[in-house]
């Protein structure tokens, strides 16, 4: 497994009997670049040179002597870098420099016989729950709210002030929009506006003898629109509004068992054949993904949880570009339209022209050419459907 890994060390020793000619070639370099009195400039001696700038020279000297090791180093091991290599330790006892040095390196990538992985494609069923509960969902976005004079009922909207009140003194009041909902509502808040009206004051317990004070401005009912109205606002012929809406939730459902599947034929390939994503690229990664972490996960969790996101993105990445590698993968401009197309770009030749002309088009190819081997996965491992 040693060769999954990314980083790497070797000790690097320099015998310092073979500093000499790296010296007369630093004293050179140096000696054209500085000033001495009596001399033009690149003119002086070597010996000169490496009397007055020893140091200087020295250290100059065993730098080009350790890159010509390095470089050495990393062309006899195949390695592709990807980052400078970084000196951990240095000794300069006895008759030798030595240096450890850390390599940071793309790791070796091993695609196994995708004929004999096998995932699970789990399909979510669309029931005619399912279906009720998007139309219930899409009455809600589309609801208006009536002011009625009566009193608080289960599923009306009150408007009120809130505010905190202690020792008779009261702090600022602010707006409030309550929705009166026994599953979405706090319990004593709830079971104390059931029933008042505009005007009326709830007080409830606070902390450290706080109160907290609702005054109900206004009542609202919602009034959700009906099947007819809906359907219309939605653009669907009226007898067909369930259809349509059934249709649409099997649609979101295939694309989410397509991605779904991704993850868990990349997942199953990294479980087969695991390596150590460069540290470097994980910190890229990670800068980018933290703010999104932050908002998802609970404070003390988002480090571990933007650490292991960003090594899985960077693994995953990788794996790809060494399918699309070993396999030759490669992608035609038909092949881009045809995606374009699934996509439901409108006149995607011209939207690939376009992208040619401004630049563009690499990466859309890139982007594409992805594409392309996420369906040459899906073509090739045994998928077992799952129906959820």
């Amino acid at each position: 497994m040693e060769e999954r890994k990314s980083l790497k060390e070797e000790k690097v020793v320099i015998p310092k009997e073979t500093l000499a000619k790296y010296e007369d070639k630093a004293a050179r370099r140096i000696a054209r670049r500085v000033r001495i009195p009596g001399f033009r400039p690149g003119k002086a001696p070597i010996s000169v040179v490496k009397q007055k700038f020893a140091k200087e020279v020295r250290e100059e000297a065993i730098l080009e002597a350790l890159n010509e090791e390095v470089k050495r180093i990393v062309d006899e091991r195949g390695w592709k870098l990807v980052s400078s290599p970084r000196i951990k330790a240095q000794s300069d006892e006895g008759d030798a420099y030595e240096f450890t040095v850390e390599f940071e390196i793309y790791p070796e990538i091993h695609i196994p016989d995708l004929t004999q992985v096998k995932v699970k494609k789990r399909i979510r069923q669309i029931t005619d729950a399912h279906v009720e509960e998007r139309i219930q969902e899409f009455k809600e976005e589309n609801a208006t709210l009536q002011p009625v004079d009566r009193e608080v009922r289960e599923g009306d909207v009150v408007l009120a002030e809130f505010f905190i009140r202690k020792d008779g003194k009261e702090g600022q009041r602010r707006r409030a929009r309550i929705y009166v909902r026994a599953n979405e509502l706090d319990e004593d808040l709830y079971n104390a506006i059931l029933g008042k009206k505009a005007g009326d004051e709830i007080v409830l317990p606070g902390e450290e003898g706080e109160e907290e004070v609702y005054v109900i401005k206004n009542v609202y009912e919602v009034q959700y629109p009906s099947d007819e109205e809906l359907a219309e606002l939605l653009g669907y012929p009226p007898d067909r509004l369930r259809e349509k809406i059934r249709e649409e939730l099997i649609e979101e459902a295939q694309k989410e068992a397509e991605s779904e599947l991704e993850m868990a034929i990349i997942q199953e390939l990294l479980r087969l054949s695991p390596f150590d994503p460069p540290p470097s690229l994980v910190y890229e990664v990670y800068k980018q993904i933290r703010p999104q972490i932050e908002r998802q996960v609970p404070p003390e969790e988002v480090e571990e949880a933007a650490v292991q996101n960003a090594a899985f993105l960077v693994a995953r990445d990788l794996l790809i570009l060494k399918l699309i590698e070993d396999r030759e993968l490669d992608i035609t401009d038909e092949e881009i339209i045809q995606y374009l197309k699934e996509e439901g770009v409108q006149n995607p030749e011209s939207f690939l022209k376009e992208a040619k002309r401004r630049g563009k088009y690499d990466e859309l190819r890139n982007r594409y050419l992805i594409r392309k081997a996420y369906d040459y996965l899906k073509q090739t491992v045994q998928i077992e459907p799952e129906f959820v």
